[in-house]
């Protein structure tokens, strides 16, 4: 038995230090014999043709990333590894990094909210607003978005810049006044955010105090604030 594990203990001493002569002393003379090529320069280039290409050079190919990329269009090579001009061993493998193309954004609805609250989601999108225009709207308060030009569900580039139109506020008509007492109307004038102006009395048909004429018409546009003068049966 001592025979039999001292036989065991010399054929693994001959096997360690054969390995290690072949990993360390013979492995590295074979790899200094490797011819040398250098990498070609495939970046930009479509994924076929630049694996056709490394291959009549006497190297692999691999791809070892797919990213979005905002200027690569999509399936041409980014990046390589190791990079062009490179001298290298024939065979080597060359590792590639392929274009998904530009990021896709689709615009979300942001109507109705708050300028800080939407500026924040395209932030967050990572698109821009390149242009701000305000306007009256007829149902969306000062301040909030009316809409976005691209409009929303449309798809767009990471990076895009979109158009914001603002609410300057909601659109107002003068009420129509004719007809009522000046009591009531200076309630109809304070609700739509308008102030009563003069009140003149004129010969008439109707009862004393009756409104007959008022300035601006009914329906017509008005802003926040502007007057409404008034004329009665006297």
């Amino acid at each position: 038995m001592k025979r039999f594990l001292s036989y065991l203990i010399i054929i693994l001493i001959f096997f360690i230090i054969g390995l290690l002569t072949a990993n360390f002393l013979l492995m590295p003379i074979f790899v200094r014999k490797g011819e040398e090529v250098i990498v070609p320069n495939v970046c930009n280039l479509p994924l076929d043709s630049a694996t056709i290409i490394l291959k009549k050079a006497g190297l692999q190919s691999v791809v070892t990333e797919r990213r979005y990329d905002q200027i690569i269009e999509q399936g041409r090579i980014i990046i390589q590894e190791p990079l062009p001009d490179t001298k290298v061993k024939k065979g080597r493998i060359i590792n590639l990094s392929v274009s998904l193309g530009p990021e896709k954004i689709v615009i979300p609805t942001l109507s109705g909210l708050e300028f800080t609250k939407a500026k924040q989601i395209i932030d967050r999108l990572g698109l821009s607003i390149s242009d701000i225009d305000t306007i009256f709207s007829d149902s969306i308060g000062e301040g909030k978005i009316i809409q976005t030009i691209p409009e929303p569900e449309t798809e767009v580039k990471k990076g895009d810049a979109i158009k914001i139109i603002l609410s300057k506020g909601i659109l107002l008509k003068a009420p129509n006044l004719i007809g009522l007492k000046v009591d009531s109307a200076k309630v109809l004038i304070k609700n739509a955010n308008l102030v009563i102006g003069s009140i003149t009395e004129v010969e008439g048909t109707g009862d004393k105090g009756t409104i007959i004429v008022q300035n601006p018409q009914p329906d017509q546009l008005v802003n926040k604030g502007d007057t409404i003068n008034l004329m009665v049966v006297k």
